[in-house]
């Protein structure tokens, strides 16, 4: 609904002048009956669709200021952030503008899209020492690597900035939980070879099975043992299995770096909200 007076009033012309039973309305007079009432109709239209914009824009303006933050949204404005795009003054949307030699340059869709580096994030709500704060864990497209120093800053300023006042957020940055196993695996010696290489297609796919059922848990998703050993028994030439020992540990910022492994018994939910295998010398094959 943003049309000019003039546009309203030319399309009511062309009904006019596309309709035979009016083309007796033909005089060219500024002050013709027929002019005059197009300008009152064409004014009535236009002075509404006036109204009805500010009366959207102050609907959209109550909804921004009255909007609720959940995990959801805490997520959703983690992954919608902007790294080298500042906010809006009095606003949580970003200014899609830059400085360039001291000319405001109009990012380009590329620009915009390279700027959204968060490509994965979770949040969950814990209680700690008797206070509610929010944990928020985030990685970049590359699960093995995460943020710079830098980022980290300007990505807190931005959480700082668009979440409620009183909120405790802890942003988690970690590099991925190593998982450590041991299995013992039964192997078909007509379809493996002894170190679990695949006769026809020299490939390991009980090492495949478990890399891609790491790749397919949601980010800050939940580790099933029994669901791990169901994917490794399905791989062909696997004819039976026993675990032996799952172990996983995570970054500690206690210990600056990695702590000590801790077993897995049942499931585990990773630190970091993803996990890497340091190695898979924990597969030993059996006939």
């Amino acid at each position: 609904m943003n049309k000019t007076f003039e546009q309203i009033f030319a399309e009511m012309q062309a009904a006019k002048d596309s309709n035979p039973l009016l083309s007796g309305l033909n005089s060219t007079s500024r002050v013709s009956i027929w002019k005059m009432i197009f300008d009152v109709v064409a004014w009535s239209i236009f002075n509404f669709m006036q109204v009805a914009n500010f009366h959207l824009q102050e609907i959209r303006d109550l909804i921004a200021i009255q909007k609720v933050f959940n995990l959801r949204r805490y997520r959703s404005e983690a992954l919608r952030f902007q790294y080298g795009f500042d906010l809006q003054n009095e606003s949580d949307q970003f200014k899609l503008t830059f400085e360039d030699n001291g000319a405001d340059v109009i990012a380009t869709d590329e620009q915009i899209e390279a700027s959204k580096i968060v490509k994965y994030a979770a949040c969950n709500r814990v209680i700690d020492n008797g206070r509610a704060k929010i944990v928020m864990k985030i990685a970049p497209q590359n699960l093995d690597d995460v943020f710079s120093p830098e980022i980290m800053s300007a990505f807190a300023k931005y959480i700082e900035e668009i979440s409620p006042a009183g909120d405790h957020v802890t942003i988690i940055n970690y590099l991925p939980d190593m998982l450590k196993f041991a299995f013992k695996v039964k192997y078909d010696p007509m379809v493996l070879k002894a170190d679990g290489m695949n006769i026809l297609t020299a490939k390991f796919p009980v090492q495949e099975a478990i890399q891609t059922f790491l790749q397919n848990l949601p980010f800050n998703g939940e580790l099933s043992v029994q669901r791990l050993e169901a994917v490794m028994l399905a791989v062909d030439g696997v004819e039976d299995l026993q675990t032996l020992q799952i172990q996983s540990k995570w970054i500690d910022p206690g210990q600056n770096g990695y702590g000590f492994y801790q077993p897995v018994n049942m499931s585990v939910i990773p630190a970091s909200g993803r996990f890497k295998v340091e190695d898979f010398t924990g597969l030993q094959y059996i006939v």
